[in-house]
Order: structure tokens, then C-alpha cells, then sequence
């Protein structure tokens, strides 16, 4: 006779369980859909911020690659410059005349 008395009872405390916690339910129901709904605009904007960040970073990998590519270009001025400049015949610069003094 217990074992037919705790279907019943099982029966109606689940359909009370959610009578008295419906309100409380409801309302954390309700904050969290908010809460959803906020951090669904924060996803859109950070993603938006992503895709510039990467735009941004891809135009300075470009602007890196000239500056590197004018680097070496000055490099190679130099080194043939200094290698001009070592080719050329030493001449030394004319003396200075003594300066005479007077009697």
C-alpha cells in the first residue's frame, strides 16, 4: 500500500514544484535573456573590432614590406658608394702654406 501512495504523491509534487517556483523562474528567465541579448551586442561590436584590427595589421605587414624593401635598396647605395669611394686614387689635400713671420 506505500508503494501506491508514492505515485500519487511523486504526481503531485511535480506539478506543484513548478507553481511556487514559476514567478522566480520567470524572472531569472526574463534577466537572462537580457543578459543574452547584451552580450550578443558585445559579439557584434568586438566582432566588427576583429575585422579591423586584422585590416588594420595587414596594412602594416604591407607598409613593413616597403620599409624593408627600401632598407636593403639604401643598403645597397651605401655599399656601393663606399665602394666608389675606396676605388678612387688617395689623394691628399694640398698643404697649407707656413705662415712667414716678419723681421
Amino acid at each position: 500500500m506505500r508503494m501506491h501512495a508514492v505515485g500519487p504523491a511523486l504526481a503531485l509534487l511535480v506539478a506543484l514544484a513548478p507553481a511556487g517556483c514559476g514567478r522566480d523562474l520567470k524572472k531569472e528567465n526574463d534577466q537572462l535573456k537580457g543578459q543574452v541579448a547584451t552580450l550578443q551586442q558585445e559579439n557584434v561590436a568586438l566582432k566588427g573590432e576583429g575585422t579591423s584590427l586584422r585590416a588594420d595589421a595587414e596594412a602594416m605587414q604591407k607598409q613593413l614590406a616597403a620599409l624593408t624593401k627600401e632598407k636593403r635598396e639604401l643598403e645597397d647605395q651605401v655599399k656601393a658608394l663606399k665602394a666608389t669611394i675606396a676605388a678612387r686614387p688617395s689623394a691628399t689635400p694640398p698643404k697649407k702654406p707656413k705662415k712667414m713671420s716678419l723681421p
